[in-house]
Parts: C-alpha cells; sequence; structure tokens
C-alpha cells in the first residue's frame, strides 16, 4: 500500500518537470492499459497509479492556462462587477488587491470563466474591503514575469495562486458592501495596529504573527529575517500551527503528569491528539484560514486521525498520506516555495516527535531547532541561492522568543481587548519590544563575517547534499552516519571555468530596463542596473551570484535614467566594486571611497584575459542635449567576436558617433539602443555596425510600445536575428575566439507556464 501513496506522490509531484503538458487523455488510456496488464505484471499496477496521478495535475494545470486572459483583450480598457478577496496590500508602486471577477459590463467580448481570479494594482488608494463588490474599469494582460536564474518566478506563483491575469485599475466604483468574515476581522486589526503604533517595523511584524498579515512588514525586515535564517517564524506558516499545537500538546502532557490520579483511565494520547487538533484550528482561524495554512491543517488532521485509528502507523506513512492528498486537493500548489518550505518544516516536527529521545527539556528543544536547520538547508539553496551560518543561533534564540513570548502576548491582548482597550495597547507593547529586541540580536549577528553564504549547486549536486542531509537526520541504525560524508563528496565538485580569450554575455531579464553582465575568465562587469532596488534585490543579485560573482571588477552606469539605474544601490550594498564608470553620478549615490571612480569618455580601454573593453562615447568636446545621448557606449571585443552596448543613446548622438568613430563600430552583436525605440538604431547606424545579432532588453507589454516597429523592421529588412527579453527571458551567450555563439535562453528551461502561449 505504501507504494501506492508513494507513486501517486510522485505521479502529483512530476507537474514540476514538466516542459509541455502531455495530453489528459493519452495519460488516462495508457494508465487503463496499464492497470489491464496488471494482473500479470503488477509492476505496471504502479505505473498505471503514476499516470493517474500525473493527468490529474496535468488536467488542472491545462485547465488554469485556459483559463489565461486572451491575448486579444490585453491592454483593452473595460468595465467588470468584481468581488474582493482577502486583504488589500501597499506597496512601493502602489495599492494591490486580488479580485474575483463576476460580470462584464463593456461591450467587449469575453467570457469570464468560472473561478477566475485576477491580481490588480492602482496608483490611487481606494477603500477596499473583502468581499465587497466593486465595479472597475481594468486594463489586463497575461500572467508575465521576469524569467532569470536565482530570481523568483513570479508566473510560478501566480499559477501556484490560480491567478489568471495581473492589470491595473483605472476607475474604480463602490457597488456593495460584503458580509462579514474572518479576512475583515483582521483588517481591522490592521487598521488598530496602524492607529496605535504607526510604521513601527516590530508592531507589524507583530500583527503578521497574530493573522498571518504581512502589510506593514517592511522588506528591510524581511531582510534581516533572510540573512539569519529566520524567516520562517515571521508569519503564521505550517511550523508555526505545529510549534503550537506542539506546545499544547507539552502542557497537557506536564498537567497529567501533575495530576495524574484526574487522568488514570484515560489514554494520554486520546486527550493529547484532540487539543492538538482543536488549537492548530484555532490557530488557522487566526490567520485568515490563507492557503499555505489551510494546507497545514489538511496535514494535521491527517496526521491525528491516521494516529487516532491505527496506533501501529509509521510516522513516514502519515506524512506519505498527507503529502498525496494536499497535492490531490490543490494540485498548482506543488509550484510554490512556500509549499515545500512548509510541509518541510512540519514534516520534520513531525517526524521529530516520533523520535524523539528521553532527555532534558532543553536539549530536546536544540535539537529540534538543529533538524529544521538541517533539512530547510537543501530547499533554501535550490530556491534562494544562499544559506544563513548563523541561522542556528538565531533559531534558538527567536523560536523560544516568538512562541513562548511574542505569540502568547499577542494571543493574550487579543482577549484583553474584549475587557480593556488599554490593557490591549500595553500588552501588544510588550510583544513588541520583544521583537524590538530579537531584531537587533539578529541585525549583530547579520553583521558577522560570513554570516551569509552564496553557493550556486547544480540540480544533481543539490540532490546529493537533500540525501547527505537525511542521512544525518534519520535515526541511529536507519542509515549510517558516514554515509552523509560520502554523499558530500559531489558538492565539492566545481564546474569547469572559463577558458582565456572568452567572454560571457548575459542579458539579464529585468523588465523594462537595462543589465547585462559581461565576464571573462577571471573579470566581471555589470553594464547599467536595472529599473529600481527591488530589480538590484530580487533579480540582478541572484543572477550574479548565480553567475559565480562574488565582486565586480567594474560597474558601469550608462546614464541617469531611472530604469538604467534603480538597482545600483542594492548591488553596492551586496557587491565590492573596483572601478565604477558613469556619465552622470544618479542623485542621493554614493560610491564607496576604495571605488576608484571615472567619467565616461571616449578613449577608455583596458583588457581583461586577452578581451578588450573600449567606451566610444561620450566624447570630449561634443555638446550632447540630453542624457540620452550622454549614454557610455561601450565595444567589447576579442578574437572571433565583438559585442556594442549603447545604453539609451538616440539618432542625434549617433551621427555624432558615426562622424567621429564610423569604422572601430562593427560588431558581431548589437545590444539595441533604448530598449528598441524608434528614437535609436538609425539605418545609417546599423549600417555602420552591421550586426548579425540584435537584442532588446524591455519589458512585456511596456507603456512605451518598445521595441517600435519600425526598427524591428529595419532590422527584419537585413535579415539580422533578434532576440528580446520579453518572450525569451534571460539571455546568456558564450562567444569564444571561434566566432560561434553558444546561446542559452531562460525561458525555454523546461517549464510549460514558460513555454505557453
Amino acid at each position: 500500500m505504501e507504494r501506492v501513496w508513494l507513486f501517486m506522490a510522485l505521479g502529483a509531484v512530476s507537474l514540476v518537470f514538466l516542459p509541455m503538458l502531455p495530453s489528459v487523455s493519452i495519460l488516462i488510456l495508457v494508465a487503463l492499459c496499464l492497470l489491464v496488464m496488471g494482473f500479470k505484471w503488477p509492476i505496471l499496477r504502479l505505473l498505471a497509479v503514476f499516470l493517474l496521478s500525473m493527468s490529474w495535475s496535468v488536467y488542472h494545470a491545462q485547465n488554469y492556462l485556459n483559463q489565461k486572459v486572451p491575448s486579444s483583450i490585453e491592454g483593452k480598457a473595460f468595465r467588470v462587477l468584481v468581488k474582493v478577496e482577502g486583504l488589500p496590500e501597499y506597496t512601493p508602486f502602489g495599492q494591490k488587491v486580488r479580485v474575483q471577477p463576476l460580470e462584464l459590463r463593456s461591450r467587449l467580448v469575453y467570457n469570464i470563466p468560472p473561478n477566475t481570479h485576477w491580481q490588480l494594482t492602482t496608483d490611487k488608494v481606494y477603500p477596499f474591503r473583502p468581499n465587497q463588490l466593486w465595479q472597475l474599469s481594468v486594463t489586463l494582460k497575461r500572467p508575465h514575469g521576469t524569467a532569470s536564474a536565482g530570481a523568483f518566478d513570479y508566473e510560478a506563483w501566480l499559477l501556484s495562486e490560480g491567478v489568471t491575469a495581473t492589470g491595473k485599475i483605472g476607475r474604480a466604483i463602490f457597488v456593495q458592501a460584503g458580509e462579514r468574515s474572518f479576512d475583515e476581522w483582521r483588517l481591522q486589526l490592521r487598521e488598530k495596529f496602524q492607529q496605535a503604533f504607526g510604521d513601527n517595523v516590530a508592531a507589524g511584524v507583530s500583527l503578521a504573527l497574530l493573522t498571518g498579515d504581512r502589510a506593514l512588514v517592511p522588506a528591510s525586515a524581511w531582510d534581516l529575517y533572510a540573512a539569519t535564517g529566520t524567516s520562517h517564524l515571521m508569519a503564521i506558516s505550517g511550523t508555526h500551527v505545529m510549534l503550537a499545537a506542539m506546545m499544547a500538546a507539552w502542557f497537557l502532557s506536564g498537567v497529567i503528569k501533575r495530576f495524574p490520579s484526574v487522568f488514570l483511565h484515560v489514554p494520554l494520547a486520546r486527550l493529547r491528539l484532540p487539543l492538538v487538533l482543536t488549537v492548530a484550528l484555532a490557530y488557522g482561524c487566526l490567520a485568515g484560514l490563507s492557503l499555505p495554512t489551510l494546507r497545514t491543517l489538511v496535514m494535521v488532521t491527517i496526521s491525528i486521525v491516521l494516529t487516532w485509528f491505527q496506533r501501529e502507523v509509521s510516522v513516514f506513512a502519515i506524512l506519505l498520506r498527507a503529502f498525496v492528498l494536499i497535492v490531490l486537493w490543490q494540485p498548482l500548489s506543488v509550484h510554490a516555495i512556500g509549499f515545500w518550505l512548509s510541509f518541510m518544516a512540519v514534516a520534520v516536527l513531525v517526524l521529530w516527535s516520533g523520535w524523539q529521545r528521553q532527555e532534558h527539556q532543553v536539549f530536546a528543544f536544540g535539537r529540534l531547532q538543529l533538524w529544521l536547520t538541517l533539512a530547510l538547508v537543501p530547499l533554501t539553496l535550490c530556491f534562494f541561492g544562499r544559506l544563513s551560518l548563523v541561522s542556528p543561533i538565531a533559531n534558538f534564540v527567536a523560536i523560544p522568543v516568538i512562541t513562548f513570548g511574542v505569540v502568547p502576548l499577542d494571543l493574550l491582548a487579543l482577549v484583553l481587548g474584549g475587557i480593556s482597550p488599554e490593557w490591549q495597547i500595553s500588552v501588544w507593547r510588550w510583544s513588541i519590544h520583544l521583537i524590538d529586541w530579537l531584531n537587533s540580536f539578529l541585525s549583530q549577528l547579520s553583521t558577522l563575517p560570513y554570516a551569509q553564504q552564496f553557493w550556486v549547486f547544480s540540480p544533481l549536486t543539490l540532490v546529493f547534499f537533500a540525501l547527505s542531509v537525511l542521512a544525518l537526520l534519520l535515526p541511529k541504525g536507519v542509515a549510517p552516519r558516514y554515509l552523509a560524508v560520502i554523499l558530500l563528496l559531489p558538492v565539492y565538485c566545481r564546474l569547469e571555468a572559463r577558458q582565456e580569450g572568452t567572454l560571457r554575455l548575459s542579458i539579464i531579464d529585468v523588465g523594462q530596463g537595462l543589465s547585462v553582465l559581461l565576464q571573462t575568465q577571471h573579470h566581471s562587469l555589470l553594464y547599467d542596473t536595472g529599473a529600481n532596488t527591488m530589480a538590484g534585490e530580487r533579480i540582478i543579485t541572484p543572477y550574479l551570484r548565480w553567475s559565480g560573482v562574488s565582486r565586480l571588477d567594474g560597474l558601469m552606469i550608462s546614464h541617469n535614467d531611472s530604469d538604467h539605474t534603480g538597482g545600483a544601490d542594492a548591488l553596492l550594498a551586496q557587491f565590492p566594486i573596483q572601478r565604477a564608470f558613469y556619465s552622470a553620478l544618479p542623485e542621493g549615490y554614493t560610491l564607496p571611497k576604495n571605488t576608484s571612480q571615472q567619467i565616461c569618455q571616449a578613449g577608455q580601454h583596458w583588457q581583461w584575459e586577452q578581451v578588450s573593453f573600449a567606451v566610444l562615447s561620450p566624447i570630449v568636446g561634443q555638446h550632447y542635449d540630453k542624457d540620452n545621448n550622454r549614454s557610455c557606449v561601450l565595444r567589447v571585443s576579442g578574437q572571433g567576436f565583438s559585442v556594442l552596448l549603447t545604453g539609451d543613446m538616440e539618432t542625434p548622438a549617433e551621427k555624432i558617433l558615426l562622424a567621429a568613430n564610423s569604422r572601430q563600430l562593427a560588431s558581431q552583436i548589437l545590444v539595441l539602443g533604448h530598449h528598441g525605440s524608434k528614437t535609436s538604431t538609425s539605418p545609417e547606424f546599423l549600417a555602420a555596425v552591421n550586426p548579425q545579432l540584435a537584442i532588446v532588453s524591455a519589458g512585456y507589454r511596456n507603456q512605451f510600445g518598445h521595441p517600435s516597429a519600425p526598427v524591428i523592421e529595419r532590422l527584419n529588412t537585413k535579415h539580422i536575428t533578434i532576440d528580446n527579453t520579453i518572450t525569451q527571458g534571460t539571455l546568456i551567450y558564450q562567444l569564444s575566439p571561434t566566432a560561434t555563439i553558444q546561446k542559452e535562453v531562460w525561458r525555454e528551461r523546461g517549464h510549460y507556464w514558460l513555454n505557453s502561449p
């Protein structure tokens, strides 16, 4: 029976690895044939179970893809009646709200599929509340995110949440109030916190721990918790639900031991299990019964029911059944990072409860947090490419502070609200003081040398790493400890280094902006830094880590436009920079004192490992009318290849460059100026460069219409190959003296949700 459950789990999880979705009908047909043949060969029955489970997941994935808004309505404004779902959020880019569309109120021809969910943003602030009905004027686009190594997969997250469209709100008209719900109560608590504590960071964390509402927790706080490996504790999650439930079980065990005669005729397990379930359900309700919380509650309920009726059932069997039922209930949840982190944390807690030794509670608690830390390491490396070496110390302090201090105080304050609002605020202040102290402690830890490390592992290496961790966590006698050391050996295998005279060119998908990484054998230069701090932190920095960059030998900021400079502050905080080039340093930026600073000027040149770098513009003595035309123009060349980067240089500056230096412009690869705008890449300039390949870096459905149709037509006329980050994601080119170009397209790495039309 265990094998059947295992093959069901493997079939459901296979959805993550599918490059394209197979036909559900064919999968079911093959599965039925295998079932018939299984009467003679029983192993075929397991394969049939695998295919049936896969077909169920594929059906839901295909249904999601079919529910995406059609391309024909993208960018078109129309009115629609919607129902507000969950709590509105506030981001640096405006208000964000999730809605369920109910009825079109425009002449637009579009049949809204049932149970459709949209995620919308607006520059204005509307009084959205849960379950309200609003008439909105919206412009939609299909789910689309940047696609880059190491970066957060926004499209996969939208898929896991069932969001079939994103868009902007033009106008909103209130229609009807919604019925009372947990979400409305949670929103009222948020408003109370804002009124009492303002923008206090610790207050935002306290609210997140109480209700799962993260709206008041700034990005800086999440960065701190990520750096110290304590993120899993800072919001209601599977870990928190299980810790709360286990705390209740420990409390009951203590009461029974204190008064054994009272519970003489009632088995301990019979008392503990209902209490654990009750606490878990109550805590889940506080979190608004969000999807991660619901998944955890399902797992806890299944575990308790199986334990209640089958006293001899193994811990592994409980976890396996719980996992299968969760992924069959929500097949698309396998794409959510939170699902895997939550399941792993809960699995460790369940396994620990079944394998714990008879030892002092302090030692038991220390062993538990060590288990949690080790078990989450492979997933952390897989999803984020980084590991906090101070995590064991941080969690050893943070777990009791949060679990036995902050959370009980928050719950106590919640109860006191019905007695005395003053007492409630006072108790919440104690909780906030504890969080302030904890944040201060974690800040000190995060500044320690080597507190946070970044590693790049291949998927196969991560598998060996995970198996090594598993060998360490298994009880003695199940697996020998030396097996963990043997399985770690592939981790130390390094990829072959780049050769002298070669260039690795990466056009990083940063949306509407530009960031290009140029790597020789031992040196790295970054040309421009994307549109904003988020691009620097969430896209460029992870990509640099993934590419093996620990320092930047050069940083060139082409010109002072936000879509080229926005991520510079994040990069300056993460990487030492030896040399910096810029046409004009953006306001508010201060380069480190040990960084060599130079204004871009034609004539600057240097060489790294037989690869030449030459600045062609701005030209001293020439007049440039605006920042775009003052862009740093960089030509990178070696034996057999050449690349030209022009920033946002427009036609007037192109003419100046042509008059001064037309013979040095010829290049094999041209990164189109100004994202392919009609104001750049004039016919004369294109003729002088004469590229084989033109590359566009722009955002999906951007408001500027980049790349422009005339430029694309101009390139097609000359039979120049065109690559772009919009449809291809991050583009990686390996250039060598053989004059061949090896290309890697990130959107073609085998994910069906990225490859969908």
